[in-house]
């Protein structure tokens, strides 16, 4: 995964049970990676960022997922996946009921009233750890 050390680093770690490595996204990342896998990573999840500079660090036959709606040949020699959101009932009635089990954990960090919306938009837009959430109630 990729944090800046303190307080992010923790938030990432804290996401799962399973043993998390970080490396430090604000300094030498392609140093960073290389220092805990030699010969590149079998995956990269691009969230944000530059998908030509992360596709650099994996290993051959590595692949690449990107949130970002790139178009499977925008990463030349990498077999890029485009990940896209299709919000229909039945996704979004499986992923509820994923979370109300406690299999799927949505980290709300903030909780805005309805009325206080604004502020939300701010901080999410300033970047923030985990989710925020406005409440109508």
């Amino acid at each position: 995964a990729t944090a800046r050390p303190g307080e992010e680093a923790d938030f990432v770690t804290g996401l799962t049970d399973a043993p998390v490595r970080v490396v430090d996204h604000t300094g030498d990342l392609e140093a960073g990676v290389r220092e805990l896998a030699p010969a590149g990573v079998d995956v990269v999840l691009h969230l944000a960022g530059d998908a030509t500079r992360l596709a650099g660090l994996l290993c051959t036959d590595g692949r690449l997922a990107s949130t970002l709606g790139l178009p499977a040949d925008a990463v030349p020699g990498t077999t890029l996946h485009p990940v896209l959101a299709d919000p229909n009932a039945e996704t979004l009635t499986t992923l509820a009921e994923l979370a109300a089990q406690g299999a799927l954990r949505v980290p709300v960090t903030t909780v805005y009233p309805l009325d206080q919306a604004p502020e939300a938009f701010t901080a999410f837009r300033k970047g923030t750890l985990g989710k925020i959430a406005v409440s109508c109630s």
